[in-house]
C-alpha cells in the first residue's frame, strides 16, 4: 500500500471516530462563531493592501446567505465565481468595489446554474452595467436548455458577447501576467444531478493553493478522487454549503486545507452546515469558518504559505427612515416612503420580489423627500407612478410575496406583503 494511501486511510478513521465520539455525546458541532475570533478589515484596508502586496493571493467570500459568490485577486487580476441570488447584488457590489482596480473584471465564472450562485450574475450585468473580459462556465449542465443557460444569458452584457468560454477537466484558465493559473478538475462528464456538474478548480500561484468546489457533492467528490489528483490546499471553499451529501473523510483528509470557508445562512437553510461535515473537516486538521458569522463576508489573505482570514464589515451605517408604505397587488406598484425629516437617497438601492426573484435597482441620483412618497410601477401598473420597473405582474396577485427593500450594502432595510 502507498504511503499516500495510508495517510487517506488514517484520515478517515480518525474523522469517522470523532464523528462517532460526538453523537454518542449528543453534542452537536458547530463552527465557532468568526465575530468573536477574527480581526475585521475594512474595505478602504483592503483596498490599500491589495494594491501594496501583490505578491499575495486573496480571496473575498461574501456573506450572500445560502449561495456562493467569491471574489479571487492574484496580482492585478481579478475574477468572480458566481455571484448569489439576486437580492444580493449590493453586497457583492459592495466586496467588488475594493478588490477591483480598474473597474472592470479580467473573468467571471459561473460554476453551475443553480440560482443561488446564479441569479446575481444576471442583475448585475443588466442593472449595474459590470464587464469582464471573459465568462467561464462548465462544458456539462442539466435543467437548462442551451440558450438559456445563465451563463449565455449575462454574456452579453458582461463581455458584449454571447461567447460562453466551455471548461472542463484538464483545462486551465491563466490568471493574466501573475504566473497563477486555475486548474480545471470538474466536471469530467455529465451527472444528472446539475451540483455535480459544478466546475471544480484549484488555483495554484507562489502565493499558495486554493481548492473551489461548488457545489460538488459526493458523486462528484467521488469521480474526484479517483483520478488521483494532489488536492492539498492552503483553503477549501467547502462544496455545496456544507450539506450533508458532501465532504467526505477521504475528499476532506485529500484536501487537507488549513482553513475551510463555507458559504451559507442557518437560517435559510437549517441543516447547514451540517455537523458531520464540519467533524470531518476539523478531523483532517482543517480550522473551519462560516461566512454568515460576518456582516459582508470573510476576506482570505494567502502569502508565503500563510493563510489569514478577517471579517469584513458593512462599510456604512444602515439608512434610517426608508420604508415600504404599501405594496399594491391589484396595480403591480410599490410605494417608498420617507418618515425622516431629511431628502434620502435612494442610489444603490434595489426592490426584490421573493416570489419571482425579480429585482430592480433604483437610479443613480433618486431621492425621496422628508415625509414624501415615492411609487415604482411596472408594464401592468394602469396608476401614475414615478419610476418604472421594467417588467410586468411582478407582485404576485394570488400567492404571497414579500418586497424588500434593500439598501447598498445588501441589508434589509424594510419589507411588504401583498396581502396574500
Amino acid at each position: 500500500m502507498k504511503s499516500g494511501d495510508k495517510k487517506r486511510i488514517l484520515w478517515a478513521v480518525m474523522a469517522a471516530l470523532l464523528v462517532l465520539a460526538l453523537t454518542a455525546c449528543g453534542d452537536k458541532v458547530v463552527s465557532p462563531h468568526a465575530s468573536a475570533e477574527m480581526a475585521s478589515v475594512t474595505a478602504d484596508e483592503i483596498r490599500a493592501r491589495v494594491a501594496a502586496e501583490p505578491d499575495a493571493a486573496y480571496l473575498f467570500a461574501v456573506n450572500v446567505g445560502k449561495g456562493d459568490a467569491l471574489i479571487l485577486r492574484a496580482g492585478d487580476w481579478v475574477g468572480l465565481i458566481d455571484a448569489g441570488k439576486a437580492w444580493a447584488r449590493g453586497r457583492v457590489l459592495s466586496a467588488l468595489s475594493p478588490m477591483l482596480t480598474g473597474g472592470r473584471l479580467n473573468a467571471v465564472f459561473l460554476t453551475h446554474t443553480d440560482d443561488d450562485h446564479a441569479d446575481g450574475l444576471r442583475w448585475m450585468a443588466e442593472a449595474d452595467g459590470l464587464t469582464a473580459d471573459g465568462l467561464y462556465a462548465p462544458a456539462f449542465y442539466s435543467g437548462k436548455q442551451a440558450e438559456k443557460h445563465p451563463a449565455v444569458k449575462a454574456a452579453e452584457a458582461l463581455i458584449g458577447s454571447a461567447d460562453v468560454q466551455w471548461l472542463r477537466r484538464g483545462d486551465e484558465v491563466f490568471l493574466g501576467n501573475t504566473g497563477a493559473t486555475l486548474r480545471v478538475l470538474a466536471p469530467a462528464s455529465p451527472h444528472e444531478d446539475e451540483d455535480d456538474n459544478s466546475l471544480v478548480m484549484l488555483l495554484a500561484c507562489d502565493a499558495g493553493r486554493m481548492l473551489l468546489t461548488g457545489d460538488m457533492e459526493l458523486p462528484g467528490e467521488a469521480d474526484l478522487l479517483s483520478f488521483g489528483d494532489d488536492l492539498r490546499c492552503d483553503v477549501l471553499k467547502v462544496p455545496n454549503h456544507a450539506d450533508g451529501d458532501t465532504t467526505s473523510a477521504q475528499f476532506a483528509a485529500a484536501a487537507a486545507a488549513r482553513l475551510a470557508v463555507i458559504s451559507t445562512d442557518s437560517a435559510q437553510k437549517p441543516d447547514t452546515p451540517d455537523p458531520g461535515v464540519i467533524a470531518r473537516l476539523q478531523a483532517a486538521g482543517s480550522r473551519v469558518v462560516m461566512t454568515q458569522d460576518s456582516e459582508l463576508g470573510l476576506f482570505i489573505t494567502l502569502k508565503g504559505g500563510d493563510v489569514t482570514v478577517e471579517s469584513v464589515p458593512f462599510g456604512a451605517p444602515p439608512v434610517d427612515g426608508l420604508y415600504i408604505a404599501e405594496v399594491d397587488a391589484s396595480d403591480d406598484r410599490v410605494v417608498i416612503g420617507n418618515r425622516s425629516g431629511d431628502a434620502l437617497s435612494l442610489s444603490g438601492c434595489c426592490l426584490y420580489s421573493d416570489r419571482g426573484d425579480e429585482l430592480f435597482a433604483f437610479p443613480d441620483g433618486t431621492t425621496v423627500a422628508p415625509g414624501e412618497t415615492l411609487t415604482v410601477g411596472t408594464y401592468s401598473t394602469d396608476g401614475p407612478h414615478d419610476l418604472l420597473w421594467p417588467d410586468k405582474k411582478v407582485i404576485h396577485k394570488k400567492k404571497a410575496d414579500t418586497i424588500y427593500l434593500y439598501d447598498g450594502c445588501g441589508r434589509v432595510v424594510d419589507r411588504g406583503e401583498n396581502g396574500k
